[in-house]
This record gives structure tokens, sequence and C-alpha cells, in this order.
């Protein structure tokens, strides 16, 4: 069986491969004075090519949401159109990359979500288009998806580097 040296598990400490039967405790992320890791190291999610979709698939969301609010003419904030074709253009790269490549590009996604949301704060402070802005619903609603996106991508980059997900090329080491 081929083993993937780079995985998050093995990065994070969940190791079987020389115990007995797999089964030893391993209490690295056992705190002292506790008989129990955190609740959260007990979760470990093995789709690493749907994991890897759905990263992809958030980006693309996060790319598409900024073509359609700079498209609408609706300026967030002063001299915003050029950030947000710059979010477009580069979330546009990072798809076609992911789907080409086998790297771990994630830390490029967490900027680009993170770009994201600096735009939509912006435009919080500034003219986000909302309907009582002067914006469609469907804007206001493609505008708010800016921000979800944004969080979602975060929270499932705090996932994959904590270990809970795992996403291509890396894998858990599971053995069934």
């Amino acid at each position: 069986m081929r083993e993937d040296q780079n995985s998050p598990a093995l990065r994070q400490g969940v190791d079987f491969r020389d115990t007995p039967n797999a089964t030893a405790r391993v209490t690295e992320h056992v705190r002292p004075g506790k008989k129990r890791a955190p609740l959260l190291r007990y979760i470990r999610i093995n789709l690493t090519r749907t994991t890897r979709l759905l990263l992809l698939l958030v980006i693309a969301v996060i790319g598409i949401a900024s073509a359609t609010t700079a498209l609408s003419g609706h300026e967030p904030f002063p001299s915003a159109m050029p950030f947000l074709w710059l979010v477009c253009a580069v979330s546009a790269v990072f798809v076609a990359g992911g789907l080409l490549t086998k790297k771990r590009i994630w830390p490029i996604g967490l900027g680009i979500a993170l770009a994201s949301l600096l735009i939509y704060i912006g435009g919080l402070l500034g003219n986000a288009p909302y309907v009582w802005n002067g914006a469609t619903v469907t804007l206001a609603a493609v505008w708010n998806t800016t921000l979800f996106a944004s969080l979602g991508y975060t929270v499932l980059y705090w996932a994959l580097n904590y270990g809970m997900i795992v996403a291509s090329p890396d894998d858990q080491n599971f053995t069934d």
C-alpha cells in the first residue's frame, strides 16, 4: 500500500501504522490532566476528491459572484471594480489550476476568500448593493453570497488544517 508522507492526518499525529492491530491508544492530542482529546479530533472525513471539488466549487462561486457584482455596475465602494475583477480572474485561474494539478493549493484559495471578504467589508462601509441602495433583489443575494462563500471556504480550510477533512492528493491512511 502506498503511503502519503504529507498526509494531514500524519502531520497531525494520527498514525496507527506501527501499532498492534492499529488499536493502540494515541495520546498526542490529549491535554495534560484529561482522558480524551477534544471532540473535534474524533471527526475524520476521508472523501479526498469530493473535498477537493467542494473547495474548488466554493472558490468558483466567489469568482462568479464577484463577476456578477462587477457587471451590474453597482460599485460597492469607490474604485471597487478592479478588485472585483481581480478576484474573479484569480478565482478562474485557481479553479482551472485546481482541476489540472495535484498540488496542495489551498492557501491560495484562502487568500482569494479573504480578499473577497475584505471587498464585502469595504462594501458595508461604502455603498453595498442592497435593495435599499437601489440594487435588485438578485444582486443583493449575489452580494451576500460572496460573504457566505468566503466564510465557508475559511471554515473548510480550517477543517483541512485541523485534520477533520482531507483533500486530494492527501489521504488519512485509513485501513479497511
